[in-house]
């Protein structure tokens, strides 16, 4: 339930207000934009400051399940981080933390960041992080300049200390045109659970972000033998033309394939564009 008295709502409440226009996405974009240009940060952004200036007191390392968790206590805000996490990913959690102060009922309980189904906050504090780690004033001209691919994305990873993950998705997002990330992992298939001896894990895909027209990905799908996405496994750097094969419940037409193993001997990670020299997907089907 929204606040109705204005001293009480919260700054992504007085945003919409004032802005009724704007999606969610669009108000929390403008809020980080207004913060980061009052902290005068430039990246790699500190995001020690930036989460100070949304009232975070303290940030602490600690052993615990959540990447992340933000408790108001003696009439602090703490923010909790996974000590076993990379520093990346901590940046990324403590900008996390920061976003749960712009939207409504964050003192009134404690809040994570957990794996799983991500609920409409949730998303809404991971958009606000990615904004202010990835501030799109420099990110979207350097991504211009670097190109669409694994190996600029690492690039930019290494520059504004994002986890390659993190600044793919921003990537993605940011990139004039349609454009896909696809990570896949060896795994077992869900219908395994419980008799992994059985079978050989194979590699899958683990999940994807996209914008624009694509066709629909079917996650645990497991990637063909000598696919673009099994040799980058193997250790080759793909950048290629191809398909996105058995991972598309229909055919996208040749695409752009730029894939390459990271983070772990048996994680792929995949960043693919519709090839410019064919029709897109509606055109040819209209």
């Amino acid at each position: 339930m929204k606040n109705t008295n204005p001293n009480q709502m919260s700054v992504f409440e007085l945003e919409k207000l004032e802005n009724p226009r704007l999606s969610d996405r669009d108000a929390v974009r403008a809020i980080c934009d207004r913060l980061l240009a009052e902290s005068g940060v430039a990246p790699p952004v500190n995001v020690g400051l930036l989460a100070s200036m949304r009232g975070i007191a303290h940030i602490h390392e600690t052993a615990q399940s959540p990447a992340g968790m933000l408790v108001h206590r003696n009439g602090q805000m703490v923010a909790h981080i996974r000590e076993g996490d990379s520093p990346p990913r901590k940046r990324f959690t403590i900008l996390h933390e920061a976003g749960h102060t712009l939207l409504p009922g964050y003192v009134e309980a404690p809040q994570y960041r957990c794996a799983g189904p991500r609920t409409l906050e949730e998303q809404l504090c991971d958009h606000a992080a990615s904004e202010l780690l990835f501030p799109r004033a420099s990110f979207a001209p350097d991504l211009i300049t670097a190109g669409f691919g694994t190996e600029p994305i690492a690039a930019l990873a290494d520059g504004y200390q994002g986890s390659i993950e993190a600044t793919a998705v921003r990537g993605v997002e940011l990139w004039p045109d349609d454009a896909l990330l696809l990570v896949l992992r060896v795994a077992h298939k869900p219908a395994e659970a419980g008799r992994e001896e059985q079978f050989e894990p194979k590699l899958r895909l683990a999940w994807a972000h996209h914008k624009g027209s694509w066709p629909f990905t079917l996650r645990h799908k497991s990637a063909v033998e000598g696919s673009p996405f099994a040799r980058a496994l193997d250790g080759e750097l793909v950048e290629e033309i191809g398909t996105l094969g058995d991972l598309a419940a229909d055919n996208a037409g040749p695409v752009r394939i730029s894939a390459r193993r990271y983070g772990a001997p048996d994680r792929v990670l995949a960043m693919i564009t519709k090839d410019s020299t064919t029709p897109s997907i509606r055109a040819r089907r209209s």
